[in-house]
């Protein structure tokens, strides 16, 4: 009877050791009893809700288009802000082996944070890649915000002073149409209430009102020389912070227009600007190019 309850507790500690040989914990978090600030310089509320997670698709979140965030995210664990301790707290743990896609081995992890009014941090460490198989001598990996070193949006200083970390303002359409288009019924992005010539999704993204009518905003272009080859390059004066997609397109006909990486090349995105180049040289074999750009607004 000894022998045989033996044997089971053997075999019970041998599921036991497996099951967690194929776990490995994530623990995330913020420093507790700090000063955590929103982009007016108010404190972060209750409403600020953090995510650990990773882009799919090959995506790389930049400030210049975080009108895709959204889509290309995937969480894998959330974690609420406690106003109480001033942190976000919370522990994964990750028993998938393999783990399953977008969470592969190596895949890039973040954080990002989300407040009522359109406060939004993106961040993490370079070493935060999604774990291998662990082992029971592991120890759990610490994602604390204090070690970030990429902050894509808001801010994270590293003194930790005088926030730890600081959210920036971000604005989608309908909060915009709430306040702007008020009582107005033509409030959809293609709408032009005030008949100017700018819907209201240009009005929206350019910072202009959509009920005052006035001239229309211009987006230059003009001629850049490139190694002894010229080029039609466009300037939209742009708001970065809107929830929406500023797209250039290209022609050669009127007809037919083209967009991405393979037919125009990005100058610069600064807060207000966006600079464009077609990536095809004007010239004898070449004519007649045409540059434009249109408004894709975040659902």
């Amino acid at each position: 009877m000894i022998a045989a309850r033996h044997g089971i507790f053997c075999i019970a500690s041998a599921l036991c050791l497996a099951s967690v040989a194929s776990a490995r914990q994530i623990d995330w978090f913020c420093l507790p009893n700090k000063i955590n600030r929103v982009s007016t310089g108010g404190l972060m509320d209750a409403s600020f809700l953090f995510q650990l997670g990773v882009f799919k698709n090959g995506f790389i979140p930049k400030a210049s288009n975080i009108a895709d965030w959204s889509k290309h995210w995937e969480t894998a664990q959330d974690s609420s802000y406690n106003t109480v301790e001033a942190s976000f707290a919370n522990n994964l743990v990750v028993a998938t082996s393999p783990p399953a896609s977008p969470f592969t081995v190596g895949a890039k992890a973040y954080v990002w944070g989300r407040g009522n009014g359109g406060e939004w941090i993106l961040f993490r460490n370079t070493a935060w890649t999604w774990p291998a198989e662990g082992n029971p001598m592991d120890f759990p990996l610490d994602w604390n915000a204090a070690d970030t070193n990429e902050v894509i949006l808001g801010e994270i200083p590293s003194t930790g002073i005088p926030f730890q970390m600081k959210s920036a303002a971000v604005l989608s359409y309908q909060a915009w149409r709430d306040v702007a288009l008020a009582g107005e019924p033509l409030h959809a992005p293609g709408d032009d209430p005030d008949q100017d010539g700018s819907s209201n999704a240009l009005e929206f993204v350019f910072g202009t009102s959509p009920v005052l009518a006035g001239s229309p905003t211009l987006t230059p272009l003009s001629i850049v020389d490139a190694s002894d080859l010229f080029y039609q390059q466009i300037t939209v004066p742009r708001l970065r912070d809107r929830l929406a997609t500023v797209v250039v397109e290209v022609s050669g006909d009127l007809v037919t227009w083209q967009s991405g990486a393979a037919h125009t090349l990005e100058v610069s995105n600064s807060d207000t600007q966006l600079v464009v180049r077609d990536v095809v040289p004007t010239g004898p074999s070449n004519p007649r190019r045409f540059m434009r750009a249109r408004v894709v607004v975040t659902p």
